[in-house]
């Protein structure tokens, strides 16, 4: 049996929420296991860019290093000052991108619950305040 537009968007929806709570979970580091070389040479592998707010968002992508400069979304020459340690997958600079973008919503989520405490505690001081005052005027 087809299903008509409706139905077909609250069940996107609903496998959308899915993604949603499967994702909201807390993962290991992943250590980087491809190290700069001691001298000449390019040592190759991934690297991540965990900037939420930037052009495209987090991503992987390939990279490299040599001993004093290292490049990311390029493996064939550096661009960059500093050595720089890498993923030797793909799937191991994902996962280390994962944990480091849920580490910066949890700080994010972390600061929002913060304030929503402050704000609670404000407006319960406001509404103390405001039966004391009740109180008092009545008796």
């Amino acid at each position: 049996m087809a299903m008509n537009k409706k139905d077909q968007a609250a069940f996107e929806a609903l496998q959308r929420e899915l993604l949603m709570a499967k994702a909201l979970r807390f993962t290991e580091p992943v250590k980087r296991d491809v190290v700069p070389p001691s001298s000449m040479g390019l040592n190759k592998g991934w690297d991540y860019n965990s900037y939420i707010g930037g052009h495209g968002g987090p991503r992987v992508d390939v990279a490299c290093t040599s001993s004093v400069h290292h490049a990311f979304g390029n493996d064939t020459k550096t661009d960059t000052q500093q050595p720089r340690h890498l993923y030797s997958t793909k799937l191991l600079a994902l996962r280390a991108l994962r944990y480091d973008v849920e580490k910066q919503v949890a700080n994010i989520l972390a600061d929002i619950d913060e304030q929503i405490e402050q704000e609670k505690a404000a407006v319960m001081e406001v509404s103390n305040l405001n039966n004391n005052g009740v109180e008092d005027a009545s008796s």
